[in-house]
């Protein structure tokens, strides 16, 4: 494969203006451009989280393969949207990568407690990255949901993003969990 990634600076987009996949300039303010720095931080995000996974407090945790294993995958599949995104007559995201969040979701929620309340971020600093990221996946949706009623996005790419922020909420739980069973719960 050649090097695509040689050049970092070029100062094309010093005017506010960038480029898409397809060769078309837009405003870096545009909704399309707003996504995907959505959809990047988001990946961002996800990374700070796997980060923590490493961490003491999480080297035992049962599941921590699972979830780590999830993240890199959601992590490479973030490409795909942003790809999907950039060049929006190519569709990158397949039901199969929703599948797989969704089959995780229903996996690792077999193993909680069901919740009588909402929970409160902050367990440990693992948990808190994972709410973290699950905060910026619904703003990334919420992002790509905007530019969908002005422009055209799948529809897989909007249950795609929809499914990870469910995901995280899991992975919050998950992790919450590797130093403490009490769960703090919102109290009416």
């Amino acid at each position: 494969m050649a090097n695509r990634l040689t050049q970092i600076t070029t100062g094309a987009g010093d005017g506010g203006n960038t480029r898409l996949a397809d060769g078309k300039r837009v405003s870096k303010s545009s909704l399309r451009i707003e996504a995907i720095g959505a959809v990047d931080e988001l990946n961002a995000a996800i990374g700070v989280f796997v980060a923590t996974l490493k961490q003491k407090e999480c080297q035992d945790f049962a599941a921590r393969e699972d979830v780590e294993a999830l993240c890199y995958q959601v992590q490479n599949e973030l490409f795909n949207v942003g790809g999907e995104l950039a060049s929006p007559s190519n569709h990158f995201i397949s039901s199969a990568a929703t599948a797989d969040v969704e089959h995780f979701i229903e996996r690792m929620n077999e193993t909680l407690p069901p919740l009588k309340e909402f929970v409160i971020p902050g367990q440990n600093l693992t948990s808190a990255y994972a709410h973290m990221a699950r905060c910026v996946a619904r703003r990334a949706e919420r992002d790509v949901v905007r530019l969908s009623e002005h422009d055209t996005v799948s529809t897989e790419l909007l249950v795609y993003l929809n499914r990870l922020s469910d995901a995280f909420f899991i992975m919050a739980r998950l992790t919450g969990r590797t130093v403490s069973t009490d769960e703090p719960q919102w109290q009416k």
